[in-house]
């Protein structure tokens, strides 16, 4: 029976990371970018080399499938190919990678009763737009044409006109929506992205829940004024304010163990070293596998921010970006996942993940399992971000013994 080749998955690896390489170190592969693009062209390129038909919808996911022996809803398996700026070249890629690999061995195999469909969604990163699953929300319809129209990036290029831009059909968006009963059963193999797997010495990790995020703009205005001339006790100083406020962030969050919060941008205007700051706006992620706890967190930290501007004379605003609730994927995915793991001879662990996932999206409208596999020393969005070959094929084994599972009436 065929197995997995980590030699062919670290050559696709490598391929991957010809494309959107940034000058300024790591990779920069931006959802809608000629970088995300060209990854998707050579996903499909290398499917097709493998005997399976390929397509992109009208906003950038990109599809490879293998024709079942029966008229059956498929299995299906993917990962994104986009990145934040200057990333690495495994998150997301490695799971696209691992899905070529799948469908590699079931096709050698003679494949299944089931078709194989194998995914690249566009945009599961939120680093441009802000809002992070961009193509799988659009094709369980939880996103719209609208909602690429108010999207809109730093430099104010809405998510439609960008997709415009390199070729793509936004406008025809309601057509990307798929039928949830045209899909069996979607495994999305990941790096960990952080350092348990590790720590435990467990080789993979079938994942129970997928953390929620909030995510919110804020904006400090105060007063730009000299800074020489200006005396301390006349100043309105925006970014002094921000700073009071990142420290509640790290303070809040620290009194529970699932919760994080991060302030990962930040923009203070003039930018001047001569000018005291005028108006500062951040970034505010809170994630937690507690849906309660992220909504309360978030209103809380909210107050905070009112609470610093207004003794410091600041006015503040706050714009919601995204919001998604954890997600309990199924547990009979699970313990197929869990069952191909023991017979493949493989350690792994029951854990959460604190990082979103187009697989929580899909969770919502189809039957949805995760594998982690390590990654060196938990890094991951850094250029420094690795995980070895082998230990994706491994992944790659275990969710091809499960489809077989399935293939053969195991229940999901």
């Amino acid at each position: 029976m065929t197995k997995a080749d980590p030699a062919r998955i670290a050559r696709h690896l490598d391929e991957l990371g010809a494309i959107g390489a940034d000058p300024a170190g790591g990779f920069s592969r931006m959802v809608y970018s000629q970088t995300e693009r060209q990854a998707h062209r050579r996903f499909r390129d290398w499917l097709e080399e493998y005997g399976l038909t390929t397509s992109t919808d009208a906003v950038g996911n990109s599809f490879g499938v293998l024709p079942g022996s029966e008229d059956l809803p498929a299995l299906a398996s993917g990962s994104h190919l986009d990145s934040v700026y200057q990333g690495g070249n495994f998150d997301g890629a490695a799971g696209v990678v691992a899905a070529v690999e799948i469908a590699r061995v079931l096709a050698a195999g003679g494949g299944l009763r089931h078709p194989l469909k194998i995914i690249a969604f566009a945009g599961e990163e939120g680093a441009r737009f802000g809002a992070p699953c961009i193509g799988s929300r659009l094709l369980t319809g939880a996103f719209t044409e609208d909602t690429l129209r108010q999207l809109a990036d730093r430099d104010r290029i809405t998510a439609w006109s960008a997709a415009r831009e390199v070729g793509l059909h936004p406008e025809d968006a309601t057509e990307a929506r798929w039928d949830p009963a045209d899909i069996a059963c979607f495994v999305e193999v990941h790096i960990e992205q952080g350092r348990v797997l590790e720590a435990r010495g467990r080789q993979l990790g079938v994942v129970h829940t997928i953390g929620g995020s909030t995510r919110v703009e804020l904006t400090f205005e105060g007063r730009a004024d000299h800074s020489g001339a200006t005396p301390m006790w006349l100043r309105r100083d925006a970014l002094v304010a921000a700073a009071e406020f990142i420290t509640a962030v790290e303070r809040r969050a620290q009194r529970h163990a699932t919760t994080v919060a991060t302030v990962g941008t930040l923009q203070v205007q003039p930018g001047s070293l001569t000018t005291v700051p005028g108006r500062v706006v951040l970034g505010l992620d809170v994630r937690d596998i507690d849906s309660e706890r992220q909504r309360e967190l978030t209103e809380s930290l909210l107050d905070d921010a009112l609470r610093i501007a207004s003794g410091r004379e600041i006015h503040i605003t706050a714009r919601q970006l995204s919001d998604q609730s954890p997600i309990v994927l199924h547990g009979t995915v699970q313990n197929v996942l869990a069952a191909a793991a023991t017979r493949q001879g493989y350690s792994f662990i029951s854990m959460a993940s604190g990082a979103s996932h187009d697989a929580g999206h899909v969770a919502k409208q189809i039957p949805t399992g995760m594998v982690f596999v390590p990654c060196r020393d938990g890094i991951s969005h850094s250029p420094e971000e690795h995980a070895e070959p082998a230990h994706i094929a491994q992944a790659v084994d275990v969710v091809v013994d499960a489809f077989r599972d399935i293939d053969a009436g195991a229940e999901v």
